[in-house]
């Protein structure tokens, strides 16, 4: 799929010289060069000699419209700092001057992205902009069923009924999931067990940091999937768990990350609960 992708695509840059637009673009601006061919282009500019924002702002005058889309945003966050490149600021003068320059965000950490963008902090290059937001909530079961039914018929896989209801209750209609199950499945040819397995080592290997940081972490995401879902109990379960009196603020503490990271969510007045299955099933093991 990706390499279809990547030709259709490359087709459509030669056909209207977009390599063309961005070689021109790289020879107006001293210290930039420009590898590749197609859309596989890499643009590289050599330390202090160019401004992101003079790059964008060539691109702007080159082109009738560019789409700026960038995966997993909230990590822009880290640029900034001394000798780095505050994102926010460069986001805020494309949003300012270069109106045919349309920017997305996107980012599996809901949280920290919102922290990153601040819109409602005073304090951000980017505050008071209006923009939209589109959250992609998990499908219902009847809409999973048939996403999965739909995949496997398109790549000509036959798939037991009661192995869609079984993808469908253990991932919670969760869409990457989804995705991930019926390429395991469908392109790789993996037996079910083993992708749930693959799926775990996944989170364990995304999780390696942050339960590195603190005991607290694991100890509430195993409250959580074993059913604690009121603070007091959580904090009560940490407590025994760690054979230890814990701090409630250091509950919180570790509460107030788990939601920036769009790993836990509150459920309720007073409740939480684990967004992603995955993450649901390894902690209740």
């Amino acid at each position: 799929m990706y390499g279809l992708v990547s030709r259709c695509l490359s087709e459509v840059a030669v056909r209207f010289r977009l390599e063309d637009v961005i070689r021109r673009i790289a020879r107006s601006l001293r210290g930039v060069h420009v590898l590749g061919s197609g859309v596989d282009l890499s643009i590289y500019i050599e330390q202090g000699k160019v401004y992101l924002t003079d790059l964008l702002s060539k691109i702007s005058e080159s082109l009738d419209r560019f789409v700026l889309a960038i995966d997993e945003a909230q990590w822009l966050r880290l640029l900034k700092g001394h000798g780095k490149v505050d994102m926010a600021l460069v986001l805020a003068y494309v949003y300012d001057n270069l109106g045919n320059v349309k920017v997305i965000l996107t980012g599996s950490e809901v949280g920290l992205l919102h922290d990153f963008i601040g819109f409602n902090d005073v304090r951000s290059p980017l505050y008071g902009r209006i923009v939209d937001e589109l959250t992609l909530e998990p499908f219902s079961r009847e809409k999973s069923m048939e996403f999965l039914r739909l995949g496997f018929r398109q790549y000509g896989v036959d798939v037991d009924e009661d192995e869609v209801k079984e993808v469908v209750d253990r991932l919670d209609g969760i869409v990457g999931w989804l995705i991930y199950y019926g390429y395991m499945r469908a392109v790789r040819g993996v037996k079910p067990v083993e992708v749930y397995n693959e799926a775990l080592a996944l989170i364990n290997e995304e999780l390696r940091y942050l339960l590195s940081r603190s005991r607290y972490y694991a100890a509430v995401l195993e409250a959580l999937a074993r059913g604690r879902t009121r603070f007091s109990e959580i904090r009560d379960y940490v407590s025994a768990r760690l054979g230890k009196y814990v701090q409630p603020t250091e509950v919180s503490r570790v509460f107030n990350n788990l939601v920036k990271l769009s790993i836990i969510k509150r459920s309720g007045h007073g409740t939480y609960e684990i967004v992603d299955p995955v993450v649901r099933i390894r902690f209740s093991q």
